[in-house]
């Protein structure tokens, strides 16, 4: 059998938890990407990850599986959906920026840890990009409906999303020559 599946997997504990917390988009470039059986170990380039946070449970990320048996092939889609608050200029500016570039390498920060209690890191266009190709701006309509943007990040890959191996706080051990700016200002 060219495909044989090596193992199963245990149910475990009801410990799992939905949703994003924060996503990272580079400004700059990936050289190389290292690791197995998708677990990244380390990326190597040059740029800045900057932090974009998340208001709990409004964010998410998702994987579709195509397959087209017809042609032998099998691609994921990847999905981010980013709601970010309030329509102002600085905000509005940044999406312009995320819009025009065609190659987004975005890494999602789930609110699922492991069981060592260490953050869970998935790159999203590892190899083909990502690009923000849908979103909307809305002030809403009742006070307590959203103002800002809700933004839809896409790519289409050849291999679901690889864990980025990281601390408890960060994936920052995994980056050479990559830094990371978190988000200190207010919007």
């Amino acid at each position: 059998m060219p495909c044989a599946i090596t193992s199963g997997f245990q149910l475990g504990c009801r410990d799992n938890t939905g949703g994003i917390k924060n996503i990272y988009i580079l400004s700059g470039s990936i050289s190389s990407i290292s690791g197995s059986q998708g677990l990244i170990t380390s990326i190597s380039g040059s740029g800045i990850y900057y932090q974009f946070q998340l208001f709990r449970q409004t964010s998410n990320f998702s994987e579709e599986i195509v397959a087209t048996p017809e042609n032998g092939t099998v691609v994921y889609n990847q999905t981010c959906n980013a709601v970010f608050f309030k329509m102002q200029t600085a905000t509005r500016n940044q999406v312009r920026v995320l819009a025009q570039n065609p190659n987004l390498s975005i890494v999602v920060e789930t609110n699922n840890g492991s069981e060592n209690g260490a953050a869970r890191w998935f790159l999203m266009g590892q190899v083909n990009g990502a690009q923000l190709l849908s979103g909307t701006s809305a002030t809403g309509t009742a006070f307590s409906d959203l103002n800002g943007y809700n933004l839809v990040f896409s790519g289409n890959e050849p291999n679901p999303a690889s864990e980025i191996s990281g601390s408890a706080t960060s994936f920052i051990g995994s980056l050479s020559g990559i830094t990371i700016t978190s988000y200190s200002g207010s919007l």
